[in-house]
């Protein structure tokens, strides 16, 4: 798989799941979806698109965004993401959900940190909690 193909389908995630929140919301999205393929841009779509792990994957029909700035700013964000120019705010995150849910498989991680309305998690309970 081409790096690009890495780019686009990380851009996706981002703009899907987090592109009504603040950069640093967005930018920790895509850590958890980096940290999921091991830092491989070979693994990136593989992880996006594996069945029951993002919503739009299976709930959109039409993943192609809508919305032209908040698109811009998700391909930025994966782009420097990618390239490793930001660092991973989520403390090694694997897994996130909305604050205003407690899905059952939270329970069994170790809770990272909270960032915008998204609350982090990784399977590492050596993780520092806050």
């Amino acid at each position: 798989m081409s790096p690009s193909s890495a780019l686009v389908c990380l851009a996706l995630n981002i703009y899907h799941e987090a592109r009504g929140e603040p950069r640093n919301g967005q930018v920790a999205i895509a850590m958890v979806t980096m940290n999921r393929a091991e830092w491989e841009s070979d693994n990136v779509c593989q992880v996006v698109y594996e069945h029951g792990q993002f919503s739009w994957t299976h709930s959109k029909r039409d993943h192609t965004p809508q919305d032209p700035k908040a698109w811009k700013k998700a391909q930025e964000i994966a782009k420097g993401v990618i390239n490793g120019h930001h660092q991973d705010i989520t403390l090694g995150a694997t897994h996130f959900h909305a604050h205003r849910l407690q899905p059952i498989w939270s329970l069994s991680l170790e809770k990272t940190v909270r960032i915008g309305s998204h609350i982090f998690y990784t399977q590492d309970k050596q993780s520092q909690s806050f």
